[in-house]
């Protein structure tokens, strides 16, 4: 009996570590392909760049539960630096000669991005920043979040892309399909807690069934190590400062309501949570982004997703994410692994997963439940949701004739929005403080 139960606890550890791998994959894989592609980089540079990337990340979620926040939240690849890629594609040339001198500059961008957050953390201003994080500005961040993506997960599900300017209705069709199994499976007791797991599994093999699935990449080499300055020596441009302190300290702020969200999402699930450990996932943050800039991947950040991830597959224990990642680090090393995975369809990777952004909403409004004051809220997410998801249909190119500082807070949505819900409720909660003063 205790020899059955054993074994299967064994079994569930092993379905939750590969329930968390495939999720950061599913998750992080576009973006180092977007930005291979931004860049021309060839197939062989491209499935590099991908096993860099997921090395990083893989060991960014290491450290930051070790050694950081103490939680189970995936590191992704900052939407913010995914931006500042994206920026110096186009503009990169004309500043710095070529697109991989571009890339040498970024790598010099990460490793003075990393000084910043260690500098910053040690001397106390991430704890000062947390506090601005009330349940106001958590749910306005989260609504903006999934705002943000939804255009992401319903052009990969509807089959557009670069290649491809119109609908595919096999696609859509067949990842509705999927969203609807994702459903059915979380709702099943023996397999609901693995849903991602076996709706990747079923849907790739309904994509392969129907022509739809794309052929894996052969790559030669069984055992690829990560390579250090793959672009080249870093290549320092003291102009570049001003814009990556900004870059910082938005990372700071995204890393901040990341870990809000999660902590009060464990502590729905009845999970004890250290919230003094700011600092330590400051400095860690630091050392992530010096990783990056040293192995010539993408910043990473913790991903608020993995709030949705953890509500909806009830997954809290911190073994089976430290096993996920541990997994990606080995994926990475080795280059047929990298290559099968990257395969995957992308309408199936934003199908499957679907359900845990969708559930970001309802947590949203949870925040929301607990504060007091309504009016403040409603006044506050008025202002700051209308802009700020306003913003995200302006295409970025409108900004392109402003300071590449300027460009990194208008041309995001996210966070405008968040920044503006900052600066509202310090205004609104002072102005009430004053009335309640005088009142009195």
């Amino acid at each position: 009996m205790y020899s059955h139960r054993k074994k299967e606890k064994k079994l569930k550890t092993i379905f939750s570590s590969l329930q968390w791998a495939l999720f950061i994959l599913m998750s992080s894989v576009v973006v180092p392909i977007a930005i291979a592609s931004s860049y021309g980089l060839d197939s062989i540079q491209t499935v590099e760049f991908i096993q860099r990337t997921l090395f990083v990340l893989g060991l960014a979620g290491v450290l930051q539960c070790i050694f950081g926040h103490h939680l189970p939240i995936q590191e992704g690849p900052a939407g913010l630096w995914w931006g500042v890629f994206s920026l110096y594609a186009g503009l990169g040339t004309v500043l710095f000669g070529s697109q991989m001198e571009t890339l040498r500059v970024l790598q010099y961008a990460l490793l003075l991005s990393g000084v910043i957050f260690i500098v910053l953390s040690v001397f106390g201003l991430v704890e000062k920043l947390s506090r601005l994080f009330t349940p106001t500005i958590v749910g306005i961040y989260l609504i903006l979040l999934v705002m943000q993506l939804s255009s992401s997960f319903l052009k990969g599900m509807f089959g557009l892309n670069e290649q491809s300017a119109t609908v595919n209705p096999k696609m859509l069709l067949l990842s509705s399909l999927i969203v609807v199994l994702s459903y059915v499976f979380m709702k099943l007791p023996r397999i609901g807690h693995y849903s991602i797991l076996f709706s990747i599994t079923f849907g790739w093999l309904l994509f392969y069934f129907f022509g739809l699935a794309e052929p894996i990449s052969k790559v030669k080499t069984w055992i690829k190590l990560p390579e250090v300055f793959a672009f080249g020596f870093p290549r320092i441009e003291p102009n570049m400062i001003v814009m990556v302190f900004f870059i910082t300290l938005l990372l700071l702020v995204n890393m901040l309501a990341t870990v809000r969200v999660v902590q009060k999402v464990m502590e729905k699930q009845q999970v004890p949570v250290d919230k003094n450990r700011f600092k330590q996932t400051g400095i860690v943050s630091g050392v992530n982004q010096l990783l990056a800039g040293f192995f010539s991947a993408i910043g990473a950040v913790p991903v608020s997703s993995s709030a949705g991830f953890i509500s909806t597959t009830k997954i809290t224990s911190k073994k089976p994410f430290i096993l996920g990642s541990i997994l990606i680090i080995l994926i990475s090393l080795i280059p047929p692994f990298t290559s099968f995975i990257a395969a995957i369809p992308e309408a199936v990777g934003y199908a499957a997963i679907f359900p845990v952004f969708a559930s970001m909403i309802s947590l949203a409004f949870q925040e929301f439940e607990s504060v007091k004051n309504k009016g403040n809220l409603y006044q506050v997410a008025g202002i700051s949701l209308f802009v700020g998801i306003g913003v995200m249909f302006i295409p970025a190119e409108a900004f392109s004739d402003m300071p590449p500082v300027f460009v990194s807070i208008l041309s995001n949505g996210l966070v405008f929005g968040s920044i503006l819900a900052i600066i509202i409720e310090a205004i609104v909660t002072r102005e009430k403080t004053v009335e309640n003063f005088k009142t009195k």
